[in-house]
């Protein structure tokens, strides 16, 4: 096979079975570098990503060798950015000649009380593994572009069953592409009794989207599980980013319901409960996910992810882009948008920090939606503005908003470091001479200091307009924790989910999904507790009787 003439940095990787299938990964790293400096930082590792701990590595558990022979590797731990928390790997003598790191990398053990976070972490799931790179690959501190070359390497008494897959091809034989190192963390690794649709031979078959999942799907996933591999066309050639394959990965998990974006690929968690997903719920969601494949921004330089704009276009274009792909009709639309802005406006936390939020997203109710919804209010407002700023009134089609999006987009994708200044910077270039204060205003958003004001706003026609209205605001009763130790602590007297019966200290045997609470002010909430030996269903509206002002479409 002839390489192209960059560098090598090789990724093989040998599963290892038992009893119950796919057990571990055996790692095998090559590179090819100048020569590195003894205690010179070569690579990244992140030890806590996304409320997961990283593999629990230790030093002796790398074995590296370079032209002259073993190299020791230290761990060195940096201050924590935020929640996450990282490590530098360096060699303790100067090295010579081609890396070569050897690991092995077993699946993390989970259960009910385990946290929810990104979905990273290596696991089984009825007989396979899979998980992603950033949970068991060190990453290389570099810029450089590579030959980077990823292989399966499945030992002669495999199951017969056994397929390899990772975000950019599929099959035992080398994937090869010209990229950097960062490539290997940021996608999906695969390996077992691997089902997938639709049926797609072995190797890296170029521009086209599949799904791929262990066992059976619930009704509902298997459905509409087409819908990714039809919506994939429509948003690459939006996002004018053809030529890839992109693959979704689906893990069954104990609990959780959700995704995580990778390049080329998002991972998918369901489980039992999953099956009573509205098929829009669902379109939202998987929509949700592939956006984030397309549309990123870099961290700023204090750290601080820009969750505003990932997660915020995210949520916009899984209201849009359904409906302008001819996937949903106008009542989608209007509904998807209604839905977003009702987890904006009744958010307790309304008024919180940016940076905070991200700092407690995963202990409290109502900071984990902080970026999701006020960065979807943002961004339509912005839209809306600027829509009617320039007279770009059809909203079957694309505006303002749009073109800066995929402008930031493709700067991203081609290296460059785009933040929130060059952001704003478009807002400039199509406000023109217009007086808005768009630098007072972003960071009035990001600290909480303006709660986004639709007035004179509508979309797509001046009869769509946006109304004030008083929405209940969101209280769930317990502390978010809880949910983890499945022992409700910090109730609040007086509060719905106590006036339905909750105790502190009860025990949760199972709870129904907050989520659709958020973006549903009628939705009621379910905990299932322990009550001596029966269990108890307890059912409420976790909203106050005091309302909060908000806008929302006419349907």
């Amino acid at each position: 096979m002839q390489l192209p003439s960059h560098p090598l940095y090789s990724l093989q990787l040998t599963p290892r079975f038992d009893a119950d299938g796919a057990s571990s990964l055996t790692v095998l790293l090559r590179l090819q570098l100048p020569t590195i400096k003894a205690q010179e930082p070569v690579f990244v590792f992140d030890t806590f990503y996304g409320n997961v701990p990283g593999h629990p590595f230790q030093e002796k558990d790398i074995k590296s060798t370079d032209d002259e022979g073993p190299l020791d590797i230290r761990f060195h731990d940096l201050p924590s950015q935020g929640r996450d928390q990282q490590q530098h790997w360096v060699f303790t003598r100067d090295t010579r000649g081609d890396i070569i790191l050897r690991f092995d990398v077993f699946p993390r053990k989970v259960d009910v009380r385990t946290p929810l976070g990104a979905r990273i972490d290596l696991r089984r799931d009825q007989g396979g593994l899979h998980g992603a790179g950033n949970w068991f690959l060190p990453q290389l501190i570099s810029e450089q572009v590579f030959t980077v070359i990823v292989k399966w390497n499945v030992p002669a008494d495999a199951p017969e069953s056994t397929r390899c897959v990772w975000s950019y091809g599929e099959g035992s034989k080398p994937i090869v592409r010209v990229d950097r190192a960062k490539i290997l963390a940021n996608t999906v690794y695969m390996v077992g009794p691997v089902q997938s649709y639709p049926e797609v031979s072995s190797g890296n078959d170029g521009a086209f989207s599949a799904c791929y999942w262990f066992g059976s799907l619930p009704p509902n996933l298997d459905r509409l599980k087409g819908y990714n591999t039809s919506l994939f066309p429509k948003m690459a050639a939006f996002f004018e980013s053809s030529g890839k394959p992109y693959r979704i990965f689906m893990r069954k998990s104990g609990i959780g319901f959700g995704g995580t974006g990778f390049d080329s690929s998002y991972m998918l968690e369901y489980n039992d409960s999953s099956s009573d997903v509205t098929d829009d719920a669902l379109i939202k969601l998987f929509t949700h996910e592939m956006v984030h494949s397309f549309a990123a921004i870099s961290p700023e330089e204090d750290g601080y992810e820009n969750e505003w704009f990932t997660e915020g276009i995210a949520e916009l274009y899984s209201s849009y882009l359904p409906y302008r792909f001819g996937f949903r009709d106008k009542d989608f639309l209007i509904q998807s948008i209604n839905d977003h802005l009702q987890g904006y406006f009744t958010n307790p936390r309304i008024k919180m920090d940016t940076r905070d939020a991200a700092e407690a997203m995963f202990n409290d109710w109502y900071a984990e939606w902080i970026s999701y919804k006020r960065g979807f209010a943002y961004l339509l407002f912005v839209d809306l503005y600027l829509r009617k700023h320039s007279r770009s009134y059809d909203f079957s089609t694309a505006g303002p908003l749009d073109s800066i999006v995929l402008d930031l987009a493709k700067r991203n994708r081609q290296g460059e470091t785009v933040r929130a200044n060059e952001w704003l910077k478009g807002l400039h270039k199509y406000l023109g001479n217009d007086e808005f204060p768009v630098e007072e205003h972003f960071e009035d958003m990001l600290r909480g200091r303006h709660i986004i004001d639709f007035n004179g706003l509508f979309l797509g026609d001046p009869s769509n307009k946006l109304n004030p209205s008083q929405l209940p605001i969101m209280q769930f009763g317990f502390e978010k924790r809880s949910l983890n130790s499945r022992v409700i602590t910090g109730l609040i007297p007086g509060s719905p989910a106590a006036a339905a019966g909750l105790w502190e200290g009860a025990h949760i045997v199972s709870t129904s999904r907050s989520s659709d609470c958020v973006e549903d002010i009628h939705q009621t909430y379910r905990i299932v507790v322990q009550d001596g030996d029966r269990t108890r269903d307890i059912d409420y509206l976790p909203r106050m009787k005091e309302t909060a002002p908000a806008w929302q479409l006419e349907e």
